[in-house]
């Protein structure tokens, strides 16, 4: 039986567009002088694809046991190096979009249940639970904490949504970092009202990007069609999402897991500049820090490029200096961080030198709008010596919204 015929019509279209993408390289090796995990000596982009090509396109059970699939970041710094990115090239060798269509196959065929259990982070809680969530009813993300604050006012029904995203979970699991994940959804909302908007604002789903990531399409599936019931129902034609993983999923990838997903998907930092909202940014109070922003893979180069949004926002107000990093737009480092996979001695590397170009700019304040940036971009700076002595510190890392919030006096 060949490989087409024992796996389902959407996974085996995926896997012939994964071979067609593979063809496009010609192993000029461009990739490799920007790919981080093999600048950390543990991937190689150019022979991943070189592999498949020639072994593995036709036996991707073999080709899976051999090959270290999660050692790739998806973070498509190297496709926008690929010289056959182009129009008139082709599409190039779009490694993110490769690696999901394998590890899917994968998935399926039960080949990553060893890697998946081995490599997990944080007991794989963050896969574990969005896929109880997919198989009950009963298990939402928590909205209580905006439901009983009275000064944000939020709607059952309506045109315009926010998708909070985990937030709550992240609270619960990270609170040693001090992170206060609840005050994004907190900034959105206040801004958001200020502006004369009421979002609906539900007890939705985890958005599944994780699971989608490392394979486990049938959980992103339940969990993108409980999502899109909701908003449906509740009469949304537009989302705003502040998290980069949660737009991704919805802006690119909950269109394709499901057919009725037709909404309009905005960043935050979209949606306030386009409906005009930047005047309410001004702090009631004078204010004045310096701040550097991270573009998050999956905001950037994986979410249609959402650079300068954000950047227009943080520089909008007033006392707030803005100074780039080295590495920027789509040259920015990952974080190292990939579906709470990857966090390990390796890709700790990959942290500590994103750290450390922020701190190069004498900015108090590290900005970005990805919740597993946050995390782990904290969680380095939380680090204690062998003695268990914390470091000083030496930058604060916030969430966009939440940044806006605290220091224009909102909440």
């Amino acid at each position: 039986m060949t490989q087409a015929q024992q796996v389902p019509p959407e996974l085996s279209k995926k896997l012939e567009r994964v071979k067609e993408l593979a063809n496009y390289c010609y192993s000029c090796g461009k990739c490799l002088v920007v790919c981080p995990t093999h600048l950390l000596g543990i991937f190689s982009p150019k022979d991943f694809i070189h592999n498949l090509v020639t072994h593995g396109v036709d036996d991707l059970d073999v080709f899976i046991q051999d090959e270290k699939l999660f050692n790739c970041l998806t973070c498509e710094q190297c496709a926008i190096y690929c010289p056959m990115a182009s129009d008139e090239a082709g599409e190039g060798v779009l490694i993110a979009e490769i690696v999901q269509g394998i590890r899917e196959y994968g998935y399926h065929k039960d080949l990553l249940t060893e890697e998946l259990t081995k490599g997990s982070t944080h007991d794989g809680i963050m896969q574990l639970y969005p896929k109880l969530q997919s198989e009950s009813d009963l298990k939402t993300n928590d909205i209580g904490f905006i439901k009983n604050d009275s000064s944000l006012k939020i709607t059952e029904s309506g045109e315009i949504a926010y998708f909070i995203g985990c937030t709550s979970l992240l609270d619960d699991i990270f609170y040693q970092f001090r992170s206060q994940y609840k005050n994004t959804p907190r900034g959105v909302i206040t801004i958001l009202n200020e502006g004369g908007i009421t979002p609906v604002v539900l007890e939705t789903k985890c958005c599944g990007h994780d699971n989608y990531w490392v394979g486990d399409i049938e959980t992103a599936k339940k969990l993108a069609q409980y999502n899109v019931n909701q908003y449906k129902k509740s009469g949304v034609k537009t989302i705003i999402v502040e998290c980069a993983e949660g737009y991704r999923m919805w802006k690119f990838d909950y269109p394709k897991l499901v057919d009725n997903c037709d909404f309009e998907v905005k960043h935050f930092s979209e949606f306030l500049i386009e409906q005009d909202l930047l005047h309410l940014l001004g702090p009631r109070f004078p204010v004045k820090a310096r701040v550097t922003y991270h573009d998050p893979c999956r905001l950037g180069r994986l979410g249609g490029k959402v650079y300068d949004a954000p950047r227009k926002v943080l520089k909008s107000i007033p006392g707030i200096e803005l100074i780039e990093m080295k590495a920027i737009r789509d040259d920015a480092n990952c974080c190292g961080v990939s579906t709470f996979r990857s966090c390990n001695s390796n890709t700790k590397i990959l942290r500590e030198n994103r750290i450390n170009e922020a701190i190069d700019t004498d900015a108090e304040y590290l900005i970005t709008t990805c919740p597993k940036c946050i995390t782990h971009f904290n969680c380095y700076l939380n680090e204690t010596d062998d003695e268990g002595n914390e470091k000083p510190e030496s930058i604060k890392v916030m969430d966009l919204a939440a940044f806006i919030a605290k220091y224009t006096q909102k909440i």
